[in-house]
């Protein structure tokens, strides 16, 4: 085999290769937005989903934070954070379930509001109870 036929071989596994993990492996991801939409900064923002959590030390009047995050089981969503007076303020989110992929979006206030936008497909339902 010439020298050029075997690199013509490689450059064809390379492409076919890329083309496989590029179409098959997509994770299915959610992109959390957590929006300070109050006139003071928030602090210790603890986001928890089924599995895991992310958190944020400080969020600024009027920023968002994005983090991509991947639902592995179902569950309710919670988030905990405090004002600028370092009161504590917490809340229930949605039930989410596995392999859910979209948007998510949490505004956040200093008087405790906490506001959830779930665009997730496919869409999960809660267990009775929940």
């Amino acid at each position: 085999m010439s020298r050029r036929n075997r690199l013509r071989g490689f450059l064809r596994l390379f492409v076919f290769t890329s083309l496989v993990l590029v179409v098959g492996c997509r994770s299915k991801l959610v992109e959390a937005r957590v929006v300070n939409s109050g006139t003071t900064e928030l602090y210790n923002i603890e986001v928890d989903y089924p599995s895991a959590s992310f958190g944020i030390s400080g969020l600024a009047p009027g920023e968002t934070y994005i983090y991509r995050l991947q639902l592995q089981d179902a569950g309710r969503m919670k988030v905990e954070f405090s004002d600028s007076k370092q009161q504590p303020h917490s809340g229930k989110g949605p039930y989410v379930a596995q392999g859910q992929q979209g948007t998510l979006t949490l505004t956040l206030d200093g008087n405790g509001k906490n506001q959830w936008d779930a665009q997730l497909h496919p869409e999960a339902t809660a267990p009775a109870g929940e």
